[in-house]
C-alpha cells in the first residue's frame, strides 16, 4: 500500500492518510521517508481528529481495586460494545497520586499530587500513542502554601489558536479574600497569574470540570447565596478570553435535593446535570440536559432513574447510554429507553472512580517524551 500511495497525488494521500487510524499511521512514519512529514504535520493532525481519529471514542477510567491498588484502563466504545483494555501509566507518581484533570484532542491532562499540600506536578499524556510531557509546578502556586484553603483545576482547548490551557484558581483560607487564579499555557510553557476574579466559591477537594465550547465549568456557590451547603450556579472559564461566567442552574427542579454531578452532554456541545434525590428509603436519579448552551431556559429534564443502587454516575456516551458505579463497586452500562443494565466486568471501591472520554489522535507526536 506504501508503494501505491506514493504515485498519487499529495492531496488525495492527505486525505487516505487522514482516515487511517493512529497506530496504522504511527506504522506508516516507519517503513516511508515520504510520510512522516505530513503525519506530523499540525495542520494533517488536526485534520485526522476532525475524522474522528481514524477509529472509535475511548474513555481512561482510573479507579482503586477492593486491594487498594490503582487500576487504569482504556475503553474503546462503540455503539454495540465496549472493548476495555487494562493500561500501564507509562511515568510514576512523585508526589503519590495521579488526579485526572480532563481532556482535549486526544491529550489527557494529569495532575501528580497529594492529599494535603496541593502542590504538584502538570502531566500531558496521550495513551493512543504513547507520549507524554511534564511540566513542573508553578513557581506562583509555591508562594501561597500557607495561605489557600484549596485549589481546583481545569483544562481545555483554544481552538483558535490551538493551544492548550490549564487553570488553577487558590482559596484564601477563609474565604474573605479573592480567589488567585493562575493559567498555563502549552506553547508557551509557563505559568502566569491573571487578573481575572472568579465570582464563586468551588468545594474544596478536586471537583469535577467539565469542558464544552471553549470554557471550564464547575458546581459551585455564589458567595451571596450560599444558604443551605447546596450548589446554587454553574461557574465557568473562558480559556480564551480568560474570563470568568456563571450559568443557572435549571430553575423548576426541585431545590432539596442530596448531591449533584456536572457532565459534558452527549453531544458533548453542552451540559447536563445527574440530581439525587432520596426519598424515605429509596433514591431517585434525574439527568437533565442544558438544550441550548449559556440559556437557563434551556434545560430539560430528560428521564429519571429509579430502584437501581447506584453510587456515583461517571458519563453520558454518545449514544445515551450512560456509565455508572453501583453501590457494590461494579462499572455498568445502563440504557435509560430500555432500563437494560451491562455489567462491564470492572469492580473496585465506588468513591474511588474517575473517567474522561478521549478520541485517539496524534498530538504531541513530535513533542514530549516516548514512553519505553
Amino acid at each position: 500500500m506504501s508503494s501505491e500511495l506514493s504515485n498519487l497525488p499529495r492531496d488525495v494521500i492527505f486525505d487516505i492518510l487522514s482516515r487511517l487510524p493512529t497506530k496504522s499511521l504511527l506504522q506508516f512514519r516507519c517503513v516511508s521517508k515520504s510520510y512522516p512529514p505530513i503525519i506530523s504535520h499540525p495542520h494533517f493532525i488536526n485534520f485526522h481528529l476532525s475524522n474522528g481519529g481514524g477509529g472509535d471514542h475511548h474513555v481512561l477510567l482510573h479507579y482503586e481495586s477492593t486491594d487498594y491498588t490503582t487500576e487504569y484502563y482504556s475503553i474503546r466504545c462503540t455503539s454495540t460494545f465496549y472493548e476495555t483494555i487494562k493500561l500501564e501509566i507509562p511515568f510514576k507518581s512523585v508526589n503519590g497520586y495521579f488526579r485526572i484533570v480532563g481532556s482535549s484532542k486526544g491529550i489527557i491532562c494529569l495532575f501528580d499530587t497529594n492529599y494535603f499540600t496541593y502542590i504538584g506536578t502538570l502531566i500531558f499524556w496521550n495513551p493512543s500513542i504513547r507520549k507524554f510531557k511534564i511540566v513542573k509546578d508553578s513557581h506562583l502556586s509555591h508562594r501561597f502554601r500557607d495561605k489557600f484553603s484549596h485549589m481546583v483545576v481545569g483544562f481545555g482547548l483554544v481552538s483558535k489558536i490551538n493551544d492548550f490551557k490549564v487553570v488553577q484558581i487558590l482559596y484564601d483560607l477563609d474565604n474573605q479574600a479573592e480567589p488567585d487564579v493562575l493559567v498555563y499555557g502549552f506553547d508557551d510553557d509557563c505559568w502566569r497569574k491573571i487578573e481575572a476574579v472568579a465570582p464563586c466559591f468551588v468545594n474544596k477537594g478536586w471537583s469535577n470540570n467539565v469542558f464544552v465550547n471553549g470554557c471550564v465549568h464547575w458546581m459551585a456557590y455564589e458567595r451571596s447565596k450560599k444558604l443551605d451547603g447546596r450548589y446554587n450556579s454553574i461557574m465557568a472559564f473562558d480559556v480564551g478570553d480568560e474570563v470568568f461566567r456563571v450559568m443557572e442552574l435549571p430553575r423548576n427542579r426541585e431545590i432539596n435535593y442530596d448531591q449533584m454531578f456536572l457532565f459534558p452532554s452527549a453531544s458533548e456541545e453542552s451540559l447536563s446535570l445527574f440530581i439525587l434525590f432520596r426519598d424515605g428509603a429509596s433514591d431517585r436519579w434525574e439527568m437533565w440536559i442544558m438544550r441550548q448552551y449559556g440559556m437557563a431556559e434551556s434545560w430539560m429534564r430528560q428521564f429519571t432513574i429509579v430502584q437501581l443502587q447506584i453510587s456515583l454516575p461517571l458519563m453520558i456516551r454518545n449514544n445515551g447510554e450512560v456509565l455508572l458505579v453501583m453501590n457494590n463497586g461494579n462499572l455498568v452500562s445502563y440504557d435509560p429507553e430500555n432500563q437494560q443494565v451491562k455489567d462491564l466486568g470492572i469492580c473496585g471501591l465506588p468513591s474511588s472512580f474517575r473517567i474522561v472520554s478521549y478520541m485517539p489522535s496524534l498530538a504531541l507526536l513530535d513533542g514530549g517524551e516516548r514512553a519505553v
